[in-house]
């Protein structure tokens, strides 16, 4: 990888969408010449891929949450982390250390589905839940 490669994910990272012709302006290469720079980039596993960021809030989302899941038996904790992170209120789930095993953040449309998912977290462990007041 060169400057020239790290300017152009620096510019893919800021708008993914970005056309090759316009990151190839900023690079001094051809539209052509950026897409290959791309491709390579993505076979040699630099990118892993592109997402799409949401407004929640539009989407009814009023309430986020960290939810810390002290796990029952540490046996446990791949089937629990491989079960949550797929739970459609559930956004991220990772494996911590510390007391705590898993720490979930989760979006919700209203707090009565937050209790629904505390009560299904809960046959894993023991959650402590902080509600996000600001981004």
């Amino acid at each position: 990888m060169d400057a020239i490669d790290e300017r152009i994910i620096e510019m893919l990272q800021a708008n993914a969408r970005e056309s090759f012709a316009t990151i190839g302006k900023s690079v001094d290469l051809s539209a052509p010449a950026v897409g290959k720079r791309v491709k390579q980039l993505e076979e040699k596993g630099f990118i892993l891929g592109y997402s799409l960021r949401l407004n929640h809030e539009k989407f009814g989302v009023k309430t986020k949450a960290y939810i810390n899941l002290k796990i029952h038996q540490s046996s446990t904790i791949k089937t629990a982390l491989n079960q949550i992170k797929y739970w459609n209120e559930v956004q991220r789930c990772d494996r911590i250390t510390g007391e705590d095993s898993l720490l979930v953040l989760a979006y919700f449309k209203s707090n009565k589905e937050l209790i629904t998912l505390l009560e299904r977290i809960s046959q894993y462990g023991i959650p402590t839940t902080r509600i996000i007041l600001e981004s």
